[in-house]
Formats: structure tokens, C-alpha cells, sequence
């Protein structure tokens, strides 16, 4: 009878043993999981330092004591432009600035107009 209750024993030995070598297994796969989570929020962290890092560029047009601000300039124009011009396709779009004058001249395609001006 003692061999008996030895042999039911020793089984129940290999399943702590089994139980013992599973129970790494679960903490590895835990760990993994704990680092996708850190790697998510990182570039999230870049992203928000990138947004309050933006740079601000201006340019300043120096003549005879004025300053005239050409920054949006091209960007003001064209949008002149296809305000009246909807259909129209742009290909060439040139800027000229005469500040003796106060104003920007444009050309769209190679050609100019007398409304293809911006007050400066």
C-alpha cells in the first residue's frame, strides 16, 4: 500500500513541476505586452513636442524707412485670383513686388492684367 500512495504522490509532483514551468511562460507574455504599451505612447509624446516646436517664418521687405510684410504674399494672390478665376488651370504663377508703388504685381501662365495686382 505505501508504494501505492507513492506512486499517486509522484504524479502529483510532475503537475507542480508542469504548473511551475507554465507560470513562466504567462509572465513572458505579459512582459511583451508591457512594452508595446510604453512604445505606443513615445511617439505620441514627439508628436505633441513637434507641434509646440513649430517655427514661425516671415519676410520683411525693407524700403526707405517701410516695412512691408511678403511672407503669404504668393499665397495671397493666387488666392485672389482663383477667387474670380475658378476654372482656370495654373501652371506659372509669378509674383513681382514695387513697393514704390505699394503694390505686387502678378502674371498667371505668362500673362497680366490690370486687375492682377495686390495692395501691399
Amino acid at each position: 500500500m505505501a508504494d501505492k500512495a507513492a506512486e499517486k504522490k509522484a504524479p502529483a509532483k510532475k503537475t507542480a513541476a508542469k504548473k511551475a514551468a507554465a507560470a513562466p511562460k504567462t509572465a513572458e507574455k505579459k512582459a511583451p505586452a508591457a512594452k508595446k504599451d510604453v512604445e505606443k505612447k513615445a511617439p505620441a509624446a514627439k508628436k505633441a513636442a513637434a507641434k509646440k516646436a513649430e517655427t514661425v517664418l516671415k519676410t520683411i521687405l525693407q524700403i526707405d524707412g517701410k516695412d512691408f510684410d511678403i511672407s503669404g504674399l504668393a499665397e495671397k494672390a493666387l488666392k485672389q485670383y482663383k477667387s474670380v478665376h475658378k476654372r482656370k488651370v495654373v501652371t506659372d504663377f509669378t509674383v513681382y513686388v514695387k513697393p514704390e508703388e505699394n503694390a505686387a504685381y502678378f502674371t498667371v501662365n505668362g500673362e497680366g492684367g490690370d486687375d492682377f495686382k495686390i495692395d501691399l
